[in-house]
């Protein structure tokens, strides 16, 4: 199940702007395709793409965590076009129009990042799990992973990385069967006695990190917009959103519900259908496809409440929802007959 998507691009920055932010991105959204079309319906593996950590003064971005009943799994993505090494020491290098050059390792910014997480959990444990015999439950006995996906097209010379490296270390094209062998099968695991997360649990520590990205998205978007452009005003909020404790219904993908209920937002672009549409998922997002001139058009529409464009899409049942970054508004896109 897919929590929270990858984020969009920024609006009106192409190539011509940062071309590595640029690869960066696709790379990332080539991986969040992948995962959404292995686990998309996955009942008890949950996907949360761009989560955004602060804690301690710390502040991490986590390309795609992976939640299982067993622990977590760490995704950082790496968009590279030639050769890559790592020597005996962990030291990566690649190559670039025929020459070589050292890189920092992805594995080591991943373990770093499931440093933050795990503390960032850790230190709030008491809203997420429950007690057994009057003692907390921890979540350091779980399982904890950090993986690399690198572009398919890359060479990767396997015999030259430590045998950790390269276990950790996949093509995204072969990155979901990667996540299920690290996951094991569930029920046989559940046999073993191996520590699990109820449903309930997933749920809580679901709601909890959705939540924390949306206040550390908020702050840090508050903070940029002091120096860019003004963009519509939006309402102020008094204070940042609480966390409540209470769990998050399931076969709901942890969404808010829409605060405000409208007619489809969305027609073709072409010709301007709004009745005889079909919402379909591709690896740029949710789109549209028309059943009278079969245009495909983007769900993305910009928030109705304050006009701000960066808008993450989501679906729940038939339901297509949009969730403004901005003033957090929850509004319904398109509902499918």
């Amino acid at each position: 199940m897919i929590l929270k998507e990858k984020d969009a691009y920024p609006s009106g920055e192409g190539r011509g702007g940062d071309e590595r932010a640029y690869y960066g991105h696709k790379q990332e959204q080539d991986v969040a395709f992948q995962l959404r079309r292995e686990f998309g319906e996955h009942k008890q593996i949950h996907v949360i793409n761009d989560l955004r950590l602060e804690h301690r003064g710390e502040r991490a971005q986590i390309d795609h965590l992976i939640l299982h009943p067993y622990g977590f799994i760490i995704v950082e993505s790496k968009s590279i076009v030639g050769e890559v090494t790592v020597n005996a020491a962990g030291e990566w290098s690649r190559s670039y129009q025929g020459n070589w050059m050292g890189i920092p390792s992805p594995i080591r910014q991943g373990e770093l990042q499931k440093q933050l997480l795990h503390h960032l959990l850790r230190d709030n444990i008491e809203k997420m799990l429950g007690k057994v015999l009057g003692i907390q439950t921890k979540v350091g006995g779980r399982d904890w992973q950090v993986l690399c996906a690198i572009s398919s097209t890359a060479i990767l010379h396997r015999d030259k990385m430590p045998k950790d490296v390269a276990d950790r270390v996949v093509k995204t094209e072969f990155l979901a069967k990667k996540v299920r062998e690290v996951v094991g099968n569930i029920l046989t695991e559940y046999l073993k006695a191996k520590p699990k997360f109820s449903k309930q649990e997933l749920s809580n520590i679901a709601s909890f990190l959705l939540e924390h990205t949306a206040q550390v998205s908020i702050a840090s978007a508050g903070s940029d917009s002091q120096t860019a452009t003004p963009e519509p005003a939006a309402p102020v909020a008094e204070s940042a959103p609480h966390y409540s404790a209470s769990p998050a219904p399931e076969n709901v993908s942890f969404q808010t519900e829409p605060t405000v209920q409208a007619k489809s937002l969305v027609a073709c672009k072409q010709c301007g259908e709004a009745h005889q549409l079909t919402g379909m998922y591709g690896q740029y997002g949710f789109y549209v496809k028309c059943g009278r001139c079969s245009t495909n058009t983007s769900m993305k529409q910009p928030c109705p409440a304050c006009g701000w464009k960066s808008v993450l899409v989501s679906k729940g049942g038939r339901e297509y929802t949009g969730t403004c970054r901005k003033c957090q508004q929850v509004f319904l896109i398109y509902s499918q007959e």
